[in-house]
């Protein structure tokens, strides 16, 4: 019956029964072992109103996936549309905003950026699309100065639930807009959207690496750091054991460390007032600070671009106290299957440019982000278990909610989001997709 679709597409139907049905059908991430129905390449925004409209009128589910970074067994059963192919991108720097296409990743619009004295929001790994991570939340590392990604979103192109294409605003359907500020994917296809940009005329930043047996000095130093950084400084902390795989450099392989990266779009000397005390708690072995053109921002963290088996775990608090940094050196300092951790300094800004759902631009002041990387599927649930146990132990400290950027991959939606905020996006959803066609990496319950 699915065979019907390729005829009025532009792009490519892949099925199971297609031969390269088993390097078509993969997430990014690779624990989630997706078995969509089919996958749809789409050519263009058209593709995206045929899949649409070819699932609602056969009572099918359709779920957008650029990459999959945030794949969950939810898109099981559905028509994946893959949206790498509406990759254009479009700068107004006077205007300071960018247009999007939904294949459009991180790293591309970074780079689109250099020497204009601006950035946009990205967050710790170029190879996320622009739009998923602006729908999902979206915490970046000029978060605390200009918001989430989720508050930067200004309008999208979106196809809804029985198929249409519409460009929307907050002039046009503020609740829709509302929605898509952080609500995750269930509401439409976005096939493009308009971002703020922001001022970064003179961006430093990089990474500083210490020895693991400092951790407890450096840590400590970050924890009294942080709350005297100005708004546009930005520190995240982390533990870190690198596994000894040949693919990586000597310097790292096999070792552990603990991690400060920086950044700041403006005033370079306030990030190196912030990081003195930082550098002069330990030794450092590694010092990559210095100036970064828009592009570069992206790169600070060294995160794999290729696809990967990640395992996470996500947590808030709004102190560092010193029972909760021995708390983090008991389960993480040592080699385990918990290979990061990291601490995001989040909050500074109270500013609110764009109305959406309330945990995409969340109110604790640090975020705590757990990550296994499995080199066999086999180690997930050892992972998952490790992960429950570190999360269970810093409970105590814990201080609010996270979009969904934020979830692991066996989460839900009642982790990210308040009753009442459930209870809007679902009447929203009733209006805009009433069939229950369109579905995300997160179902709305």
């Amino acid at each position: 019956m699915i065979e019907e679709l390729r005829d009025v597409l532009s792009g490519r139907l892949v099925t199971p029964a297609d031969p390269d049905w088993g390097t078509v059908r993969p997430a990014w991430n690779l624990t989630v072992d997706q078995q969509p129905l089919a996958v749809v390449e789409a050519a263009g925004p058209s593709d995206v109103e045929h899949a649409v409209a070819y699932a609602a009128a056969h009572g099918l589910k359709v779920a957008a996936q650029a990459g999959g970074h945030g794949a969950t067994r939810a898109l099981d059963n559905t028509i994946v549309v893959r949206t790498n192919a509406l990759d254009d991108v479009w700068v107004d720097s006077h205007a300071r905003i960018a247009r999007v296409g939904a294949g459009v990743r991180w790293g591309t619009l970074q780079s689109a950026l250099d020497g204009t004295g601006l950035t946009g929001l990205p967050g710790s790994n170029g190879d996320i699309s622009v739009v998923g991570y602006c729908v999902g939340g979206g915490l970046s590392w000029f978060s605390r100065p200009y918001g989430s990604g989720a508050n930067s979103l200004r309008a999208a192109e979106i196809v809804d639930g029985a198929g249409a294409r519409r460009w929307i605003d907050d002039s046009t359907d503020p609740d829709l807009m509302w929605a898509l500020r952080g609500g995750g994917g269930n509401l439409a296809v976005v096939t493009s959207v308009e971002v703020e940009l922001h001022p970064a005329p003179a961006i430093v930043g990089g990474r500083l690496m210490f020895p693991i047996e400092e951790a407890a000095a450096v840590l400590t130093a970050y924890a009294k750091a942080t709350p005297l950084a100005p708004e546009q400084v930005t520190l995240w902390a982390y533990l870190a054991h690198y596994p000894p795989a040949m693919q990586l450099p000597e310097a790292i392989r096999g070792k552990s460390f603990c991690m400060i990266d920086a950044a700041a779009p403006y005033e370079p000397e306030a990030l190196e007032e912030i990081l003195a005390p930082i550098r002069a708690a330990g030794t450092v072995l590694v010092d990559t600070i210095g100036p970064l053109q828009s592009g570069d921002v992206v790169q600070i963290t060294q995160e794999p671009l290729a696809p990967a088996a990640i395992a996470l775990t996500t947590s808030t608090f709004d102190e560092l106290t010193p029972e909760l940094v021995a708390t983090l050196l008991e389960y993480a300092g040592q080699p385990s299957l918990i290979f990061q951790v990291q601490l995001r300094h989040l909050r500074a800004s109270e500013e609110v440019r764009h109305p959406g759902i309330a945990s995409a631009d969340p109110q604790a002041q640090y975020m705590l982000l757990a990550a296994s990387v499995l080199p066999v599927p086999e180690l997930l649930g050892s992972a998952r278990q490790a992960l429950a146990a570190l999360k269970e132990a810093v409970s105590p400290w814990h201080a609010g909610d996270l979009p969904p950027t934020g979830l692991s991959s066996w989460g839900t939606l009642q982790d990210s989001f308040t009753e009442p905020d459930l209870a809007r996006l679902r009447e929203v959803k009733q209006r805009v997709d009433p069939m229950g066609t369109l579905i995300g990496n997160y179902p709305l319950p």
